[in-house]
């Protein structure tokens, strides 16, 4: 992807996401966490949701090399749950230059199957020149 290219403000289309028991807990193992909630209740742990908002997930695209993931916030509402089908969507809130460097924000929800919304996050990259 192209900075030039990046449109601010176009919605990604929506995509939807099941979140499947054997991808949380390899997810889960990776990140050596064995807290008994998640498996006790089927909960989804929120660091997760790094997994399915980012930028490729997405969007499909592939980011070039150099990329730098710059940041990342969640602003969680409710619980997810193994299992469950979300779906997402996202668009480009903002991008800048500065200092030289070419900065893009995008904002991704997630909506459970209520279509509630579960989860916000935001995420800062960084493109190469």
């Amino acid at each position: 992807m192209k900075f030039a290219e990046v449109q601010v403000g176009v919605p990604y289309p929506e995509k939807k996401l099941k979140v499947t028991e054997e991808e949380v807990k390899a997810y889960l193992a990776a990140v050596e966490d064995d807290t008994p909630l998640y498996f006790e209740e089927q909960l989804v742990p929120p660091a997760y949701a790094a997994v399915f908002t980012r930028w490729e997930a997405l969007t499909g695209e592939h980011l070039e090399d150099g990329t730098v993931h710059a940041k990342q916030e969640f602003r969680y509402h409710k619980p997810i749950h193994w299992g469950e089908t979300l779906t997402l969507r996202g668009q480009v809130k903002e991008k800048k230059e500065k200092r030289g460097l070419k900065f893009v924000a995008q904002k991704v929800e997630a909506f459970n199957e209520a279509g509630e919304l579960a989860v916000e996050s935001e995420i800062t990259i960084i493109l190469p020149e």
